[in-house]
């Protein structure tokens, strides 16, 4: 009885530490966190006349989480507010788009274009060291861009959103057990060009 009983109580004790190990293991297969940085909309604009004036970046903030597959593979989610594109002008002033020449027939004219996305990426680690692990990423994205216009007292907005591709690339470090610091360089593509998005962020393991 008394060898049963020790039998009993190891058996016990393995699938315990089994179960404790596994679950550890299962609670750090995912992470969610936060990047800050740069984006660059590539409007299409170009030769800009008189006082016309084109501001194609601005500040950019994206949250994400993801699940570890295994060492090597992942699924990650994002929203972003990728910022906004500024295209200000006055009356006779002109710039091309596209191959079409435009003119502000009236002064004091801003055209806003806001994007925002939400995307699913499959993401690939290599594994070269134990500090950096650089990883490659693509997927697909939902957009969506508010264009607003306003000239003096006059405004009015329009809004055009799709589902295109994304891709990027990056490293991450971690900082401790929990915490990893990543750097990124995406690109979202758009119906008729890309934004551009490099940012810093962190990352917290689960």
């Amino acid at each position: 009885m008394k060898n049963k009983l020790n039998t009993a109580l190891a058996a016990l004790f393995l699938t315990t530490s089994s179960f404790t190990a596994f679950a550890a293991e299962e609670s750090s297969q995912g992470y969610a966190g936060i990047s800050f940085g740069q984006s660059t909309l590539d409007t299409g604009i170009n030769s800009l006349t008189g006082t016309a004036s084109l501001d194609e970046k601005d500040n950019a903030t994206k949250i994400f989480a993801g699940f570890n597959i295994d060492e090597n593979f992942a699924i990650e989610g994002h929203y972003a507010n990728l910022g906004e594109a500024t295209l200000s002008g006055n009356t006779g002033d002109r710039f091309t788009d596209e191959g079409t020449v435009y003119e502000f027939l009236v002064d004091g004219v801003t055209v806003t274009a806001k994007v925002k996305s939400i995307g699913v990426a499959g993401i690939y680690k290599f594994n070269v060291g134990d500090t950096i692990t650089p990883f490659v990423k693509v997927g697909f994205h939902k957009w969506d861009n508010k264009i607003s216009v306003s000239a003096g007292s006059v405004s009015g907005s329009a809004e055009d959103d799709g589902t295109d591709v994304f891709y990027g690339l990056g490293a991450s470090s971690a900082i401790s057990d929990k915490i990893d610091f990543r750097v990124e360089l995406e690109r979202f593509k758009g119906d008729d060009g890309y934004l551009d998005y490099v940012s810093a962020g962190v990352a917290y393991n689960f």
